[in-house]
């Protein structure tokens, strides 16, 4: 014989099972990402249509937002083998999977917890070179194939970028043009003379 006490100690409480649409409120995405999130096992589905556990949407929520691995890397500085072998040993998380592997509290969390190796420090690619010399792509790749500009490559052909470095390009920039601007252009020594 079921009493009320022992129907509700069996069966689990309405509230904690919300709607895709609610789901989606609370983690900021779309329903459809609420469904592809559930389908990978990150979000527990409950019996019914599309019914979600509320507890484990905001574990979820509180984990931050999904981001790629690549991202991950640029925040961690460190390279995507890198980030796959911190994910591999459980570091970066409890959720293995390919479409949102990491999330960023915990990928900022570790970053704060554990610098980058040393001489990593200020390792930036080309995009980001770009935007603080105020430069396009191209031209900062024409500059290091050149060696005007200080760079690092890797195994493969990615050009890495020095924070100093750069800050050396744009003071040499920066004398060059205002050299420029009183009409004399800086001269160096030939050699022996």
């Amino acid at each position: 014989m079921t009493t009320k006490d022992t129907v509700g100690a069996a069966c689990p409480r309405d509230d904690e099972w919300i709607s895709a649409e609610k789901a989606a409120d609370v983690l900021g995405v779309s329903e459809s990402t609420v469904h592809r999130m559930a389908h990978r096992g990150l979000i527990e589905l409950g019996s019914g249509y599309r019914r979600y556990h509320r507890p484990s949407v905001e574990v979820l929520r509180d984990r931050g937002e999904p981001m790629s691995l690549s991202e991950a890397g640029r925040i961690l500085h460190r390279s995507i083998a890198e980030v796959r072998q911190l994910h591999a040993a459980g570091k970066l998380g409890p959720f293995a999977n390919a479409t949102f592997p990491v999330f960023r509290r915990e990928i900022e969390r570790y970053a704060d917890a554990h610098p980058p190796p040393s001489g990593r420090e200020c390792r930036l690619n080309v995009t980001t070179a770009a935007e603080m010399l105020g430069l396009s792509k191209s031209t900062v790749h024409r500059l290091a194939r050149s060696g005007r500009l200080p760079c690092d490559r890797d195994s493969r052909g990615q050009y890495w970028f020095r924070r100093e470095h750069l800050t050396m390009y744009v003071r040499t920039r920066d004398a060059e043009d205002s050299f420029e601007g009183l009409g004399v252009l800086p001269t160096t020594l030939a050699p022996g003379s």
